[in-house]
């Protein structure tokens, strides 16, 4: 399981459909899209009631889009509102989409922490809590997002993979509704993007605080334990880009590690424009309070991410449900040293995650 930011990417399974540079196509054999399977959670708030098809055959004669996403992954969240508008110029002219949800960290494993984060997004399709993975194993996907269209016969025509290169998508669509209903070439196609140009500025990639099949950021000498017992870290060194330090007593584990005291600290170096965590508390009905400086000093206004609270104490969140919380909003892109402070034990810090000069125009919820 792994998350890929900006995986360029792209096959294509209907034969002779080629697309322009920059993507990679590679013309294959039409397949049949895999049918969701019965172990599988259906969590239909999107259909306002309504009783949809809980299986691919039911949406035979439709144009069916599978999102696989995950509710922490701040890929798949800045990607809701592309998927929104082709859903809201789409949908009467039988464009359909299901979203799979595989989570990624244990939180993810929780089918009301889905169906929470689904209300929380306003997706309007219906979702489908994929627990035990047998969807998401059947369609081999890897990545979030990741998604397949599926043409009006069963067919999977088209897979793109990561954040971004939605045009492709948007017009393959387009291009299969228009055979019965033509007047969809009129509506206008969203304009071109491309968050990850180099102007946009390059980000620090995604940080594991956790010990995740090697990925784990501790900067600390004494690192993981994942035995279930604390260790006291003492700060030590430079801290390099993308890496954690810890002072005071922290339990690590492979999902992320979790304060055992108060007023330990966590500190982050980073380049970016905007900063995200997964962040859990044990006892989502006692919050945490987590402080937070930046460059040894409470967030500012212009520095602020909409979690961030601020009193007489300083800049805070307070961690109750378990999700990815919005840290920083820098006003330009830049470097920067992160802390947090969190005032009780039982704070569980999984993931950092970033944004460009590109990304900032999204729902944030």
């Amino acid at each position: 399981m792994r998350k890929i930011p900006f995986l360029l990417a792209v096959w294509v399974l209907a034969a002779g459909s080629l697309l322009s540079a920059p993507y990679r196509a590679n013309a294959q054999q039409l397949r049949r899209a895999p049918n969701f399977s019965p172990d599988a959670q259906w969590i239909d708030t999107g259909a306002a009631g309504q009783k949809v098809p809980h299986s691919i055959k039911g949406y035979r004669g439709h144009v069916l889009l599978i999102d696989f996403w995950e509710y922490t992954c701040i890929n798949c969240i800045r990607d809701f509102s592309v998927l929104k508008r082709w859903y809201a110029k789409y949908h009467a002219y039988g464009f359909d989409v299901v979203g799979v949800h595989y989570g990624e960290f244990a939180i993810g494993f929780s089918a009301d922490n889905v169906r929470e984060a689904a209300k929380r997004f306003q997706l309007p399709w219906p979702v489908v809590a994929d627990l035990q993975g047998s969807i998401w194993r059947d369609y081999h996907s890897d990545v979030w997002p990741n998604r397949f269209l599926i043409d009006q016969n069963g067919m999977i025509v088209l897979n793109i993979q990561g954040e971004g290169n939605n045009r492709p998508m948007e017009e393959k669509i387009r291009q299969l509704l228009a055979s019965a209903h033509p007047e969809v070439n009129q509506i206008p196609l969203d304009p071109p993007e491309n968050t990850f140009l180099p102007s946009c500025g390059v980000a620090t990639q995604e940080t594991y605080v956790g010990d995740w099949f090697g990925r784990g950021a501790i900067a600390n000498a004494k690192a993981y334990r994942n035995d279930g017992e604390a260790t006291n870290f003492h700060a030590e060194g430079d801290l390099a880009d993308g890496k954690v330090m810890f002072s005071g007593r922290w339990i690590t584990r492979q999902d992320g590690v979790t304060s055992d005291e108060k007023n330990g600290t966590a500190e982050l170096r980073y380049h970016a424009r905007s900063v995200y965590a997964v962040l859990s508390v044990d006892d989502p009905k006692k919050p945490v309070r987590v402080n937070l400086l930046q460059d040894g000093k409470p967030l500012a206004q212009n520095e602020a991410g909409v979690d961030v609270h601020v009193d007489t104490q300083g800049s805070y969140i307070e961690v109750s449900e378990p999700r990815m919380y919005y840290l920083v909003k820098n006003a330009v892109f830049s470097s920067h040293l992160l802390a947090l402070e969190p005032q009780a034990a039982g704070f569980d810090l999984h993931s950092f995650t970033y944004g460009n000069d590109c990304q900032q125009d999204f729902e944030q919820k």
